[in-house]
C-alpha cells in the first residue's frame, strides 16, 4: 500500500456552535484518505486538553465504516459529514481490500474526504471511549484508513495480502514528502453535502494551525512544514525540561539515586489530561526511556517526544497540530521497532486489552465510575531491546545468523588490594531461549572476563548499579562502548541469590519440562548451584551466588521485557566454565590434552590480532578467517563454526576424529553435493523451535498481557504462525532425507563423530540421530495444511485432539438423540409434516400443523412461538438435550480457539529429539564446511599431524606454509610459502632445542604477515581442519597469545606504550610451556633504551623460565647481538635483495623476498619504506644523515666501552695493552 496518513483534528466547543453539536475538522495528512473519527482516546475521543487553544490531532481509531455495538465506531445522533473532492485520494486499495466492487463505486469511495462533526453525545461529560474492534466483515472496505507510512509488508508468495502499486513522490529537500497529480481537481463544491453552515465553517477555520509558522529546525521529518508550530506543547512543559526533570520520586539527575527511566509528572497535569493521554503519561512516566508505540485502533502512535524520534529515525511524517504526533500501522510494527532497535532505542508496544463491550461490563459492576473509568484498558504488552529480541511474528525476522547475547554481571573483590576479583555471569541468547551462568575469579586485568565477551559478544550488558570496579567499567567503555548497558537497583532489581531461587520455584517456570523430574523444581545446572544441605533448592551453594544473583538480574529485566515466561520455561540452561581453569601454569605435562572437552583459549586480544571474526580495518568480516572457510548452508551451522572457531579442540584424539570425518566426506563427493542442496533448503530451525515453543506456552497463554490484546491483524499474524509452524515440518522432513542419503555410505566412514551425527538412534547405539519419521507422519495427518495456511485457521482431524473429537461426538450423539425425538413425537403425534425450527438458542421448537394442534396435545408441550398455519412447541427433553449440544458446541468453540496453541504445545513435548536432530545436522554441516575449504584450498593442503607432549616435547613444523585469508587474493604461486620451525629436532643439531625464533627483517618485509601466518594455521589445525602447507606437524596448543600491532585506547585512557605493556603482562601471567606467544615489535612505544631493555628481558623470560614456542619480532639490533650466542634462542629474518647498496638511501634498490631465512638482518631499511611512503627525497636525506651520525656515535661508544674492560685488564695483561693501544687509535 502506498504511503499516506490521516489527520483528525479535534477541537473544543466553541459558542459559535450550537449546544447539539461539537465541531470537530480532519485533514489529510499527505493526501491520505479520511473517515470519520473514533472516539477512542478520551470521552469524545479527541486528545483534548484543557484550556483554548487547537487542539492536537489524532487518527482514527478503527476501520473506516462506521458501526453500531460491536463495530468499534460509533455513528452518534448529530454526526454530520462533509465531504470534499481530492484528486490525490484516487489510491490503490490497500490490502485488506479484497471485496470486489464496481469501479464507479470504489472511485467515489476513494476520492471524498469526509470532516466530521461530532454531536454533544459524544463530548467529555457524557461520552464513552468507544474502541476499535476487529470485524472480518468489515476488512472489504475501501474507506481505508493509513498513518502516514506503508502499512503492507513483503508476505511472501504464500500471502494472501494484496501487493499494492506505490504511487510516485517526490522528496523535497526538507524531506517531506509530496504528491504529484496528472488530474485536475474537480471543485469541492459540487460534492459537498448541505448541513454546515458558513458561520460554523469560520468557527472550525478559527481552531486550524497557522499557516505562517516556522518548521522545526531540529526535527527532520516529512509533511508540511509551514503547519508545524516554532516549539512542540511538550517542549513549552516547565518540569519536563532538562533542567527541571525529576524521577518518580522527585530526585534531580543530580542524585546518585536518579533513575532516568522514570519521570515525575504533576498529578494537576494528569488531571487536566483526556483519559487516553493521562494513560500515556502515565506509561511514559515509568518508562521514560522507551519510545511508545502506543495503540490506536489498527494503528501505533507516537506522540510528544517519541514522535519526534519517529520522524527523525524512521522518517515518518508529523500530523497537525501543536502536539508532536507521528504513526504508522500494525502490520509495519516489525519493520519499524527493529529499525528503532537497532539504532539503540528501547521500544514498548502497548495495546488495547478490552473491547468497548469488556469496558462496560467492568463500568457496570463498579460502585463509583469516573471518566479515567469509562476508557478502554492498555497494556505494555513487549519491551523490545537489543539484546531481548526474540523474532516473534510481530517482530519481524533476524538480520543475521550469529547469536546477539543478552549479558547480566555481578562482580565482588576478593582481596582488599583489588588484584583479584571474582564475577557471577548469566547471559542469554533470546532468540534461541539459551541460558549460560557461571562464576570465576579473575585477575587484576580481567583477563577471563575480558575473553568472556569476546567469545559471546553481548549487545546489552546489565549490571549492579555501584557494585563495579574502575577495570570493569573500563572494560565496558571500551571493548563494549556500542552495547547497551543498564545498572540495576541491588536488592529491588538485581535480586540476591535467595531471592532469585525462591522466584523461579515460586513462579514455576519449569513446570512444562520438568513435570517427570523428582524433587526441586530446577533445571540441573541450577540445582548443582544450590547447597547440598538444602533440599528444598533455596539456600545457593558457597561458589555461586554471584552467579546466581547475576541469573536474578537477568530474570527481572526479561519479566521487565515480559518475557520471562517464554524463555525461562524452556529450561535450556548450561554452565559456562572459563576454557583455561584446567590449565596450569608453568606445567610441561601433557595430561590435560587426553581430555576431550579441553580447549584451546583464544582470548580477546587474539582474537582481534588475528583477525578471526573482524577486520582491523573497517570492523567487518572482510578478509577475517571466519569468513575464509565460512561455507555452511545452515544458521545452526554458522553458530556452531563460529563456536568451534572461537574455542579448537587440544585433545589429538578428537582433533584426529574431526580429520578423520574431513576425510571420510572428501571421498563420497556425489553424495555431499545431494545432501548441500537439501542444506541449502532448511530454515532456521534452532530460532523457529524457539518460536514455536513461546507460541505454545500455556504459562504465557493464561498471564501475559498479549493473550488480552486486540489485534486488527490476528489472521495475518497466525497464518505467519502456521507457516512458521510448517516451515519446521518441512525442514524436519528434510533433515530425515539427509540422514537416509548418508546412511548409504556410512559403512565405510572411520570417524566416530561423523557416524554419531549421521545414525539413527533406533539402529546404532552410539547414534545421535533421533528418529521423527512416526512424529512427522502424525503431523502429516493432524490437520489440512493448505487450508490452514490460507486462512489462518487450523481445524484437526479425528484423533489428534481428543477435546475436539469429544465435543465433536457428543454433538452428533446429541443431535441424534434429538432427530431421534422428532421422530418419536411424528408417532406420537400422528403427523408426518413436524419438523424443528429455530435458531441459535430457541433452536428445536416443534413445528405442528395447526390442525393438528386442535387435538390433545400431551401437557409436556409449551407453546413458543407462532405463525399462521402452525404452532411452535418446546419440551423439557428438547430443553435438556439442547443444553447438551450447546454446551458441546461451545467445548468445540473453545478447543479450536486454543487450538493452534495446544497444537505447537504438544509439538515442543518432544523438544529434545526436535533439538538433537538440529545439533546433528548443525554438526554435518560445520564438517562439510570443513571438508569444502580443505578439498578446494589454494594451494597445498595437507592434514596436521598432532601428537601428544607425552611422545615428544613441545614443537611446531611448518613447512611451505600459506597464510590462509590473503592467499584468496593472490593468484597462482604470486603467494609466498615460508617455513616456520620452532623447538624441531632438525634445529637441535646448532644449537639445541631454541623455543624462542627472534624474527628481524625491513620494514613492510612480511614479519608480522608471518606470525599471524603461524597463529592461524595452530587455531585451523587444532579445529580439525587440513592447512595450507605442505607439512603440519605440532604438539597441542593451550593458548595463543599475540601481541601485534599498534594502537591505543582512547576509551580506556590508555596509552599505546600501555597497551603494550598490558598485552606482555598477561603474556608472562599466564603462558605455559605448551602456549604459542607472538610478540611483534615490543618496545617501540617508548624510549630506545627502555624499549630494548623491556624487550631483552621479556625475551630472557619467554625462552629461558617458560620455555614456550615464542615469535619474536624486533627492530632492535643490540637485542639481536645479545641473544645470537644463546642456545635457547634461534635467530630468523625476512629476506630481501639490495641493489646499488651504498651511502646515497635514494640510489637504493629493495626487492622483498618474503622468505623467512635463518640468520639476522643488518638493517631495518627504514628510509625505504619512507621512500615508498611519498616522504619528500629532502627530508630522506635529512633523516639518512642524521643515522649515519647516530652510528658513528654508537660505534664510538662501543669501542670506548671496550676500551675501559681492555685498561682494566692492562697492568697484568701484555697482550691486553697492545689491544688498549688498538682500540685508542681506532677512536
Amino acid at each position: 500500500m502506498s504511503r499516506q496518513s490521516t489527520l483528525y483534528s479535534f477541537f473544543p466547543k466553541s459558542p459559535a456552535l450550537s449546544d447539539a453539536n461539537k465541531a470537530s475538522a480532519r485533514a489529510s495528512r499527505e493526501g491520505g484518505r479520511a473517515v470519520p473519527a473514533s472516539p477512542s482516546l478520551g470521552e469524545d475521543a479527541a486528545w483534548s486538553e484543557a484550556g483554548p487553544g487547537p487542539r492536537p490531532s489524532a487518527r482514527s481509531a478503527s476501520p473506516p465504516k462506521a458501526k453500531n455495538l460491536n463495530g468499534g465506531l460509533r455513528r452518534s445522533v448529530g454526526t454530520t459529514y462533509v465531504t470534499d473532492k481530492s484528486e490525490e485520494d484516487n489510491e490503490i486499495e490497500s490490502e485488506e481490500e479484497v471485496q470486489p466492487k464496481t469501479q464507479g463505486s470504489r472511485r467515489s469511495s476513494r476520492q471524498i474526504k469526509k470532516r466530521r462533526v461530532i454531536s454533544d453525545s459524544e463530548s467529555d461529560i457524557g461520552g464513552s471511549d468507544v474502541e476499535f474492534k476487529p470485524d472480518t466483515k468489515e476488512e472489504g472496505s475501501s474507506d481505508e484508513i493509513s498513518s502516514g507510512v506503508g502499512d503492507s509488508e513483503s508476505e511472501g508468495p504464500n500471502s494472501p495480502v494484496k501487493v499494492a502499486r506505490k504511487r510516485k513522490r517526490v522528496v523535497t529537500g526538507n524531506g517531506s514528502l509530496k504528491r504529484k497529480s496528472s488530474r485536475k481537481e474537480m471543485p469541492s463544491a459540487t460534492k459537498r453535502a448541505t448541513g454546515i453552515s458558513s458561520e460554523t465553517k469560520n468557527t472550525l477555520s478559527a481552531f486550524s494551525a497557522p499557516q505562517n509558522s516556522e518548521s522545526q529546525a531540529h526535527v527532520s521529518g516529512g509533511g508540511d512544514d509551514s503547519s508545524r508550530p516554532t516549539v512542540w506543547y511538550h517542549e513549552t512543559l516547565e518540569w519536563l525540561k532538562e533542567e527541571k526533570r525529576r524521577d518518580e520520586h522527585r530526585r534531580r539527575p543530580d542524585h546518585p539515586d536518579f533513575n532516568a527511566s522514570t519521570l515525575y509528572v504533576p498529578e494537576d497535569f494528569l488531571n487536566s489530561c483526556t483519559p487516553g493521554m493521562r494513560k500515556w503519561w502515565q506509561i511514559k512516566s515509568q518508562n521514560f526511556d522507551l519510545v511508545i508505540c502506543y495503540k490506536v485502533g489498527k494503528f501505533y502512535e507516537l506522540y510528544h517526544m517519541d514522535a519526534l524520534i519517529g520522524v527523525s529515525e524512521l522518517g515518518l511524517v508529523f500530523m497537525k497540530g501543536n502536539w508532536a504526533h507521528s504513526g504508522f500501522p500494525e502490520i509495519a510494527f516489525g519493520r519499524y521497532s527493529d529499525s528503532l532497535v537497532q539504532k539503540g532505542y528501547k521500544v514498548a508496544r502497548v495495546e488495547q486489552t478490552e473491547t468497548p463491550e469488556m469496558m462496560e461490563a467492568r463500568c457496570r459492576k463498579m460502585v463509583h465510575i469516573s471518566k479515567y473509568d469509562r476508557v478502554v484498558r492498555r497494556e505494555i504488552c513487549r519491551i523490545i531491546t537489543k539484546g531481548t529480541q526474540t523474532y516473534s511474528v510481530l517482530e519481524g525476522d533476524p538480520s543475521e545468523n550469529y547469536s546477539k547475547y543478552l549479558l547480566s554481571l555481578k562482580e565482588k573483590e576478593e582481596d582488599s588490594s583489588g588484584h583479584t576479583r571474582a564475577y557471577g555471569v548469566c547471559f542469554v541468547d533470546t532468540s534461541l531461549g539459551k541460558f549460560f551462568i557461571g562464576q570465576f575469579s579473575d585477575d587484576r586485568h580481567c583477563s577471563r572476563f575480558r575473553t568472556l565477551v569476546a567469545h559471546y559478544p553481548p549487545v546489552q550488558v546489565l549490571f549492579e548499579k555501584g557494585n563495579l570496579s574502575k577495570e570493569t567499567k573500563t572494560i565496558l567503555k571500551s571493548s563494549l562502548s556500542s552495547s547497551l548497558q543498564e545498572g540495576l537497583i541491588p536488592g529491588s532489581q538485581f535480586w540476591d541469590a535467595s531471592k532469585t531461587l525462591r522466584t523461579l520455584l515460586e513462579e514455576g517456570y519449569f513446570r512444562e519440562k520438568l513435570s517427570d523430574d523428582i524433587g526441586v523444581m530446577l533445571p540441573q545446572v541450577l540445582k548443582g548451584m544450590t547447597s547440598e544441605s538444602d533440599s528444598i533448592g533455596l539456600t545457593p551453594g558457597e561458589k555461586s551466588e554471584l552467579a546466581l544473583s547475576a541469573l536474578g538480574g537477568c530474570i527481572f529485566y526479561l519479566k521487565k521485557c515480559l518475557i520471562d515466561q517464554e524463555l525461562l520455561s524452556m529450561a535450556n540452561f548450561e554452565e559456562y566454565i572459563p576454557l583455561d581453569s584446567d590449565i596450569v601454569s608453568t606445567t610441561r605435562s601433557g595430561a590435560i590434552f587426553t581430555k576431550a572437552c579441553q580447549r584451546m583459549v583464544l582470548d580477546a586480544v587474539t582474537l582481534n590480532n588475528l583477525e578471526i571474526f573482524l577486520n582491523g580495518t573497517n570492523g567487518s568480516t572482510e578478509g577475517t578467517l571466519l569468513e575464509r572457510v565460512d561455507t555452511c548452508h545452515t544458521p545452526f551451522g554458522k553458530r556452531l563454526l563460529k563456536q568451534w572457531l572461537c574455542a579448537p579442540l587440544c585433545s589429538p584424539y578428537a582433533i584426529n576424529d574431526r580429520l578423520d570425518a574431513i576425510e571420510d566426506l572428501m571421498v563420497v563427493p556425489d553424495k555431499i553435493s545431494e545432501v548441500v542442496e537439501l542444506l541449502k533448503k532448511l530454515p532456521d530451525l534452532e530460532r523457529l523451535l524457539s518460536k514455536i515453543h513461546n507460541v505454545g506456552s500455556p504459562l504465557k497463554s493464561q498471564n501475559h498481557p498479549d493473550s488480552r490484546a486486540i489485534m486488527y491483524e490476528e489472521t495475518t499474524y497466525s497464518k505467519k504462525k502456521i507457516i512458521d509452524f510448517l516451515s519446521a515440518l518441512e525442514g524436519f522432513k528434510v533433515m530425515c532425507k539427509i540422514i537416509g542419503i548418508m546412511e548409504e555410505v556410512i559403512d565405510g566412514f572411520k570417524s566416530k563423530i561423523l557416524k554419531q551425527v549421521i545414525s539413527l538412534q533406533t539402529k546404532n547405539p552410539e547414534g545421535r540421530f533421533p528418529d521423527l519419521t512416526t512424529e512427522l507422519n502424525r503431523w502429516d495427518t493432524a490437520f489440512d495444511h493448505e487450508k490452514a495456511r490460507k486462512t489462518g485457521l487450523i481445524t484437526p482431524k479425528a484423533g489428534f485432539d481428543s477435546d475436539y473429537d469429544q465435543a465433536l461426538a457428543d454433538i452428533r450423539e446429541n443431535e441424534q438423540s434429538l432427530l431421534e425425538y422428532l421422530e418419536k413425537q411424528r408417532n406420537r403425534i400422528g403427523c408426518r409434516t413436524i419438523v424443528y425450527w429455530g435458531i441459535g438458542r430457541n433452536r428445536y421448537q416443534l413445528e405442528i400443523p395447526e390442525n393438528f394442534t386442535t387435538r390433545n396435545l400431551p401437557e409436556e408441550y409449551e407453546l413458543k412461538s407462532t405463525k399462521k398455519g402452525c404452532k411452535r412447541y418446546w419440551t423439557k427433553t428438547i430443553e435438556k438435550k439442547l443444553a447438551n449440544l450447546i454446551n458441546a458446541e461451545e467445548r468445540r468453540d473453545v478447543s479450536l480457539k486454543d487450538c493452534m496453541r495446544r497444537l505447537f504445545y504438544n509439538f515442543d513435548k518432544n523438544y529434545k529429539d526436535w533439538q538433537s536432530a538440529v545439533e546433528c545436522i548443525a554438526v554435518l554441516d560445520v564438517l562439510l564446511c570443513l571438508a569444502n575449504y580443505s578439498r578446494g584450498g589454494d594451494g597445498p593442503m595437507c592434514r596436521p599431524v598432532i601428537l601428544l607432549p607425552e611422545d615428544t616435547p613441545p614443537f611446531l613444523e611448518l613447512k611451505g606454509s600459506r597464510h590462509p585469508c590473503i592467499t584468496k587474493t593472490f593468484f597462482g604461486d604470486d603467494f609466498i610459502p615460508n617455513d616456520i620451525l620452532i623447538g624441531c629436532e632438525e634445529e637441535e643439531q646448532e644449537n639445541g632445542k631454541a623455543y624462542c625464533v627472534l624474527v628481524t627483517g625491513p620494514n613492510m618485509g612480511g614479519k608480522s604477515t608471518l606470525m599471524r601466518q603461524a597463529g592461524l594455521l595452530a587455531v585451523m589445525a587444532q579445529m580439525g581442519c587440513y592447512v595450507p602447507a605442505e607439512v603440519c606437524r605440532l604438539t597441542p596448543i593451550d593458548r595463543v597469545f599475540t601481541r601485534l600491532g599498534a594502537s591505543d585506547r582512547i576509551m580506556s585512557g590508555e596509552s599505546t606504550f600501555f597497551v603494550e605493556l598490558s598485552e606482555t603482562a598477561s603474556i608472562l601471567m599466564h603462558a605455559t610451556a605448551h602456549s604459542l606467544v607472538l610478540v611483534d615489535e615490543l618496545g617501540r612505544g617508548t624510549a630506545t633504551f627502555d624499549g630494548t631493555a623491556i624487550a631483552n628481558a621479556v625475551v630472557k623470560e619467554l625462552a629461558e623460565t617458560i620455555k614456550c614456542r615464542t615469535l619474536f619480532s624486533t627492530h632492535y639490533h643490540s637485542l639481536v647481538e645479545d641473544y645470537s650466542q644463546n642456545v635457547a634462542v634461534r635467530l630468523g629474518h625476512m629476506a630481501c635483495m639490495v641493489e646499488n647498496e651504498c651511502e646515497d638511501p635514494s640510489q637504493e634498490t629493495i626487492t622483498f623476498l618474503y622468505k623467512f631465512i635463518k640468520g639476522a638482518c643488518p638493517k631495518s631499511y627504514g628510509f625505504n619504506a619512507a621512500r615508498l611512503a611519498n616522504l619528500p627525497e629532502e627530508v630522506i636525506q635529512k633523516g639518512h644523515r642524521k643515522a649515519r651520525e647516530f652510528e658513528k656515535m654508537n660505534q664510538s661508544l662501543r669501542l670506548f666501552r671496550e676500551v675501559c674492560l681492555a685498561s682494566e685488564r692492562s697492568t697484568v695483561d701484555a697482550e691486553a695493552v697492545h689491544k688498549l693501544l688498538t682500540l685508542i687509535k681506532e677512536l
